[in-house]
This record gives C-alpha cells, structure tokens and sequence, in this order.
C-alpha cells in the first residue's frame, strides 16, 4: 500500500487534538524497492514556510513493506495552523505519478465542496483548496518529484486558511529540496 498521512483532528479552532492518521491504502505497493536515503533529510525546514510561528512537531520515518517515507508536522505554538507532511519514495518517478493520480482522486472524494486545481510544483502539483470541516479549513498539496510522492495538509481556522500561493511555495521548496536530495 502507498502511505497516505492527513492531519486527523485538529486544534486549528476545534477541541480536536492534532494527530497524523494512520497510513491509508491509495494503490498496491510497486514490487521493486524504493531509493534507499535518510528520509529525514527530505523534509522542508520550518524557515521554509513563509508564516511567522512554524516549528517542526514531529518527524516519523515510516517503512511499509517495500515504500519507505517520512512523516513530519510542523505547527505554530498556539496550535492554530499546522501542516502534515507525508513523502513516500518509490522505485521510479512513473511510480510516483501513479501514486500521485491515486491519491489525488481519492482525496477529491473525501473533501466534499473543494476545488481542485495543478499548479507548477515538482513533475506535477495539485492542489485542492475550499475545504471546510468542523471550525477547521484545509488546502492539501499533492505532488511528485522524480521518485517522491509528496502530501501537504495546510490546516487553520475555517476564517483564516493558508493561502494558495503560500502552499504552492512551500510545496516548490519541498520539491527543490527533493531534486537537489534525489536527482
């Protein structure tokens, strides 16, 4: 399976705690072995996120069957905006893709009333802004670059979410930082 991670509840302006979900089935897992590197070293800075207050929470190498990834969640420290990050690497950027299409369409099918746009981030980039649930707005960035599948979930108050050309930067300093790190 290719992991998925989403920011579960949230305290963005509900009394929900902040947690990453665990990794959800998006695809069968490709048979060959994803690139072998120091996950940790693949994930953005807090300094790249251009909102004052991020810091980085958590950073949880996971290894899945033949996927190996990362999960990290940086946050302000009053808890009101945060961002979950999840990278997979898998064997080749075809693989990538695929895994990207797989997870594009099924978080369109679980953020009723979000739009869905690509933007000019890595190989592909997709984002999909207007999601609203519980006091919380959500804008996910999904994309991949070379053999990395990348999930960014921007959280905040529903009257103050994380604008897009926010989300779209960091999500090009993540892809650099994947193509400098990866080739």
């Amino acid at each position: 399976m290719i992991i998925v991670s989403v920011l579960g509840g949230c305290a963005c302006g509900s009394s929900a705690d902040a947690a990453v979900t665990p990794p959800a089935q998006a695809s069968p897992a490709p048979a060959v072995a994803a690139p072998s590197v120091d996950v940790g070293q693949l994930v953005i800075q807090a300094g790249d996120i251009p909102l004052s207050g991020f810091s980085r929470q958590s950073l949880q190498p996971v290894t899945e069957g033949p996927v190996t990834g990362v999960v990290a969640v940086f946050g302000t420290a009053d808890g009101t905006r945060l961002l979950g990050e999840t990278i997979v690497l898998l064997p080749d950027a075809a693989a990538a893709r695929t895994a990207l299409q797989g997870v594009v369409s099924t978080t369109e099918s679980q953020r009723p009333g979000s739009t869905t746009a690509t933007v000019p981030v890595g190989d592909r980039g997709v984002i999909i802004t207007g999601y609203r649930v519980d006091g919380t707005a959500s804008t996910m960035l999904l994309l991949s670059q070379g053999a990395a599948s990348v999930a960014m979930d921007f959280r905040s108050p529903e009257a103050d979410p994380v604008p897009a050309d926010v989300v779209t930067a960091v999500g090009v300093k993540q892809a650099e930082l994947l193509k400098a790190k990866l080739g």
